[in-house]
């Protein structure tokens, strides 16, 4: 599999090799925390109430593994890293919670940067730390992991950055909550394969910068996963809700696929910027609007790529109060919304998308179409009172409009029956409401959609 180098990689390894304080020999042993409280010169201290606490950085090298054990409590000192060059075994029975050890302190987290080490997560809480993960033969599994008010200390990739291109990463049933960063990215120049799935991004990028929660580079044969997730801007007028780039002009050739998503009140819902080929499936697409400027942002989902050489699969989403629904900024892309006249062709796509109130200005804008490409985007149901020809025609900006543009062909439309059947099935899911343990609950104030169709309660 091709492999992607960085001089941020290099500087990394750099890093890693001037690390101060203690280095493991790397003869294969299992080290916990209680083990290094035990080993003079670690930095690690077994406290009164239990607790560890780690007032220096120190390095796990290759072929030794890192363990933590059933309901421990790390706590790390002010600007304190922990290197695992070999692998991260963080898989409690129950629980374990990683933090800070007083209220002023900033500490890194864990920088795991190693060729060879893998990364078992499940059941651990980060809490005012990163993950930072990334090797050429390495993978990360995270399972039930909660990363929360990261402080953004160590990197700028989120809460859990990777750094290297590495493949065979996996993020479930994760919670990544109030981050000062983005939750989940990587580089510009090092592609990574991952699946996100069944996870949610709560309110991240507290720090307002221009960072969507998910925020990732795509390239090389490296496939993209994103599925069943919630993703819940906290109303910030600059961090998306998804965003697939490729801004370096990769080579590719992986799968990259977003869907069955409920994606809300972000700055905009799903973007992809650059060349960038991608399936974006059954999503549901609400309220992100919270750019201050409808030109710059506050789409459900845009097409942004100069080079002309994206391919872009749109199907079955619900796109509702955004300033526009679908934009395309520039470009030429080739972008299938809906292709229906020949049922046996390979680039059928029955449409199945839903427009609802995008609109700014005073206008409705359901398909903006400002690059040359002619997109096909038939199939769908229209945020007008009749699907015919002259009213679509109102919600759709493309070579009508300007000649310059691309044309948009948009029928045939939808069957107004079949509309009006995905409307009522919406209202259906609408009135089940659930807390964040899956417990019924007959109180709908402050209620988001789960990826299940059910809502979820967060006070």
């Amino acid at each position: 599999m091709k492999k992607f180098y960085t001089f941020l990689f290099m500087a990394a390894v750099a890093a890693v090799a001037m690390a101060q304080g203690f280095v493991s020999d790397g003869t294969g042993t299992v080290y916990t925390f209680n083990a290094l409280s035990q080993i003079e010169g670690t930095g690690v201290t077994l406290q009164d109430d239990g607790s560890y606490l780690v007032a220096e950085d120190f390095t796990i090298s290759e072929g030794d593994v890192l363990k933590l054990e059933n309901n421990d409590v790390i706590k790390m000192a002010n600007n304190v890293r922990i290197y695992i060059n070999g692998d991260a075994d963080f898989a409690p029975a129950d629980t374990a919670l990683v933090t800070r050890d007083a209220e002023e302190s900033k500490p890194k987290g864990f920088w795991m940067l190693g060729d060879n080490g893998n990364a078992n997560l499940k059941n651990v809480t980060f809490e005012y730390v990163g993950v930072t993960f990334g090797g050429i033969n390495s993978s990360l599994h995270a399972d039930n992991c909660t990363f929360t008010l990261y402080n953004g200390k160590m990197n700028s990739s989120g809460a859990l950055g990777f750094n290297a291109s590495c493949d065979g990463n996996i993020v479930e049933n994760c919670y990544f909550i109030e981050n000062t960063l983005n939750a989940i990215g990587n580089g510009a120049t090092n592609p990574i394969g991952i699946i996100i799935r069944n996870c949610m991004f709560w309110h991240n990028t507290t720090d307002n910068r221009n960072k969507p929660q998910i925020n990732l580079t795509v390239g090389g044969d490296y496939d993209v996963i994103i599925t069943d997730n919630q993703v819940i801007g906290g109303q910030f007028t600059l961090s998306g809700g998804i965003a697939l780039s490729n801004m370096m002009g990769l080579a590719h050739s992986g799968t990259n696929i977003i869907q069955n998503n409920y994606i809300a009140d972000n700055r905009y819902g799903i973007t992809t910027i650059g060349s960038v080929d991608a399936y974006i499936l059954n999503n549901t697409i609400i309220d992100n609007c919270y750019e201050t400027n409808p030109n710059n942002g506050g789409s459900c989902i845009s097409i942004y790529d100069s080079s002309s050489s994206s391919n872009i699969y749109i199907e079955g989403n619900w796109m509702e109060g955004g300033f526009w629904g679908i934009t395309v900024p520039t470009g030429a892309p080739n972008i299938n919304l809906g292709k229906v006249e020949d049922p046996e062709a390979d680039d059928y796509n029955p449409g199945n998308n839903t427009f609802v109130n995008n609109g700014n200005g005073g206008a409705l804008y359901d398909l903006f179409n400002n690059g040359t490409a002619t997109i096909y985007a038939q199939g769908n149901t229209w945020n007008v009172a009749e699907q015919t020809e002259e009213a679509i025609e109102e919600v759709i900006y493309h070579q009508v409009d300007d000649p310059s543009k691309g044309l948009v062909i948009f029928m045939p439309a939808k069957s107004p029956d079949t509309g009006v059947e995905e409307v009522e099935a919406a209202q259906q899911h609408d009135n089940l409401y659930y807390n964040l343990m899956g417990i019924p609950t007959e109180t709908p104030a402050n209620g988001i959609y789960i990826h299940n169709g059910k809502k979820v309660l967060v006070k």
